[in-house]
């Protein structure tokens, strides 16, 4: 597959949570790398690759013979394992920190052509120092270049990249960006709890409800021309919604908001046993 299959048969998807997951190994590197890499795993639906997961793979550099080494056994071992928690995922490429692709590129794309079967391997850069505060993120297949019957070699030409965002992704994002515009010092030391979450987005729910039924009653009362996109937007979202008397719905919401106490009962539970824990071993330890 070359590089114009990505960009014109195929669109190349990217979970948020891949992005987090490079910053996290690129702030937990060993002592002395310049970089991390590792494997991009996700799924191909109908020609349309959507990156999903990944994980960091050890290796070490050799500058002065432009080469690289990766733990192929660890990588092998790691991708086994999470084919057991996620069947449905299948190696996509890889992932490196960096400004642009490195010289070792060109090897790192040889064991990955083998580790992905038919499909064309990827390669996402990534700048993960954040100089310039922006996420800088760039995605390149190989394409091969030379004289037919001479010397041939391999070009990264750039492919489009779309981040996707599903339901949960928004909420995680607007919680971390509510949290990024907090005044203090101590602003990103924890996250705000579940229940205040919940009622900030029932509350933000309620003011677009408002905002709706402002527009709806202008327009039958003639202070507003109205718009038939908005008239078809409304109606599709009036349409997704299941049909549910106010009791039914009540029952249903406090089900759900029980379920949700428990996990965090639980979870608190768990994490006070664990500091116990923790403190016991100490102590025999001293």
């Amino acid at each position: 597959m070359m590089s114009r299959n990505f960009s014109m048969q195929a669109k190349v998807f990217i979970k948020p949570l891949v992005l987090f997951q490079i910053i996290d190994a690129y702030e937990r590197r060993p002592k002395g790398d310049n970089q991390v890499m590792g494997t991009l795993l996700g799924r191909n639906k109908e020609g349309h690759f959507e990156i999903t997961n990944c994980f960091p793979v050890p290796h070490k550099e050799h500058p002065e013979i432009n080469r690289i080494d990766l733990d192929i056994s660890y990588a092998s071992e790691f991708l086994e394992l999470n084919m057991l928690t996620y069947s449905n995922e299948r190696v996509l490429g890889w992932f490196s920190t960096g400004k642009s692709v490195s010289r070792s590129a060109s090897l790192l794309h040889d064991y990955y052509a083998r580790e992905c079967g038919e499909i064309q391997p990827v390669h996402l850069v990534m700048d993960a120092t954040l100089k310039s505060q922006r996420l800088s993120t760039r995605l390149y297949c190989a394409v091969e270049i030379g004289v037919p019957g001479g010397t041939k070699g391999l070009m990264f030409s750039l492919v489009p990249l779309e981040i996707s965002n599903g339901n949960s992704d928004l909420v995680a994002l607007r919680s971390l960006e509510k949290q990024s515009l907090q005044q203090g010092t101590k602003q990103m030391e924890r996250f705000l709890p579940e229940l205040v979450q919940v009622v900030d987005a029932t509350r933000d729910i309620q003011q677009r409800l408002d905002l709706v039924l402002r527009y709806i009653n202008d327009v039958l009362a003639r202070k507003r021309k109205p718009d038939n996109v908005i008239g078809r937007a409304l109606y599709a979202a009036l349409t997704a919604v299941p049909l549910l008397d106010s009791e039914k719905f009540r029952l249903m919401f406090n089900t759900n908001l029980r379920d949700m106490l428990m996990a965090i009962t639980l979870s608190t539970m768990i994490k006070t046993q664990l500091e116990i824990s923790e403190k016991l071993s100490c102590m025999q330890d001293q």
